[in-house]
């Protein structure tokens, strides 16, 4: 059953396919068990743990069964496994960032049995450098912090951030690949300077790698949104820290004839394209019509407002992922079944066309008693071939 989750792939050749380099899509699935298949993949082993073996014991703490880290090629269809943590000992998190020559950074948690000074089982949590080439190598490259996060990196990947909380919300900047500890600062100083009942809900790079973004928002009573201190938006800053002002909210408006823009709803910062483009997620309503009648629509825009690009959405997106040469868009679909679960699809779209294909399909979260184990789709980004 396992195998047959991870074949849904469907054929993802666009009708006009980019020429060199060659783009490949890359996402992971994460193997969750329910209370079922759990039982059902240590039927075979002895309850008490003095009569298993290390690696029985091991296998049993993971949170886990396995996350495998796949491409798949746009031109082609194909799909490559490129890592998988499968095993008793390495147990990486679902997503980290990936870097231009094919490595990436994940956390995890390595476990071991220890006989000395005396016998015990230890767990530590580091940040790993993956390949992706299919060889499965990892090496370690420094002990994680407190609730470290995953790691955001630059498109140049040069750099790495992390957005942290301490009593204060922290980030911290390192060099890649030496992760040397380059700068640290209080995020809550921007959102004071701009909009103090905000809470940060995205961050990430600019696509020259030298700034970035950080989107605010105003979470709880209405009322603090409309006072004069707060203006809800996506914020710049220099890796040191340097409050680099506001992306203005008329950049990449929405303009579209018979549609107005909701006032009960943000449109959501989604990064930029390679060129510099901004990308927007936003919203429209038909004058006059109801406010149920809600459509998402995708925003290119960049400094000729006669350019914009707008591309109608069949659902809202979250996390979106443009490719290295900017063609195309990677991003998820939280699909809702009858029965009210959640089922998660990959699209990929072509910015020049506005063509879009799904790539792949992740089945719905199983109930307690399935003897299968759920798969959860997580998107990491691209590689160029």
């Amino acid at each position: 059953m396992l195998k047959q989750f991870a074949s849904l792939l469907a054929v993802a050749c666009f009708s006009i396919c980019s020429q060199a380099p060659a783009q490949t899509v890359v996402y992971s699935l994460t193997y969750a068990e329910t209370r079922a298949s759990f039982q059902a993949h240590f039927a075979n082993v002895s309850p008490f743990p003095g009569r298993r073996t290390d690696d029985e014991n091991l296998s049993m703490l993971r949170g886990t069964r396995k996350t495998e880290i796949y491409s798949l090629s746009v031109a082609t269809g194909k799909s490559t496994l490129l890592f998988s943590d499968d095993g008793p000992h390495l147990q990486i998190q679902a997503v980290g960032a990936l870097a231009y020559d094919r490595k990436a950074y994940f956390l995890g948690f390595w476990r071991e049995h220890r006989t000395t000074p005396y016998p015990t089982i230890t767990s530590d949590e580091a940040i790993y450098e993956l390949s992706l080439d299919g060889s499965n190598h990892f090496h370690k490259i420094t002990d994680a912090q407190p609730n470290q996060p995953p790691a955001i990196l630059n498109p140049q990947s040069t750099r790495a951030a992390f957005q942290s909380f301490k009593d204060k919300s922290i980030v911290s900047i390192y060099s890649v690949p030496e992760w040397k500890l380059l700068h640290t600062w209080d995020l809550n100083k921007l959102m004071q300077a701009h909009c103090p009942a905000c809470t940060p809900v995205s961050y990430g790079w600019l696509a020259d790698g030298k700034r970035l973004y950080f989107e605010f928002t105003v979470v709880g009573d209405a009322e603090e949104e409309s006072t004069p201190a707060n203006h809800p938006g996506t914020y710049l800053a220099s890796e040191d820290g340097a409050d680099l002002g506001e992306i203005p909210p008329q950049t990449g408006a929405l303009q579209l004839d018979g549609y107005i823009h909701p006032k009960f709803i943000e449109r959501h910062f989604l990064g930029q394209l390679p060129d510099g483009s901004d990308l927007f997620q936003d919203y429209a309503v038909k004058k006059g019509g109801p406010a149920s009648e809600l459509h998402p629509y995708l925003v290119v825009a960049n400094s000729d407002p006669k350019a914009q690009k707008q591309f109608p959405l069949k659902f809202a997106i979250g996390r979106a992922v443009p490719s290295p040469s900017g063609k195309y868009l990677a991003f998820i679909e939280d699909r809702h079944t009858p029965d009210y679960r959640t089922e998660l699809h990959l699209w990929v779209k072509d910015l020049l066309t506005s063509e879009e294909k799904e790539v792949f399909a992740a089945p719905p979260p199983n109930p307690p008693n399935s003897p299968e184990p759920n798969v959860n789709l997580s998107l990491l980004g691209w590689l160029s071939d």
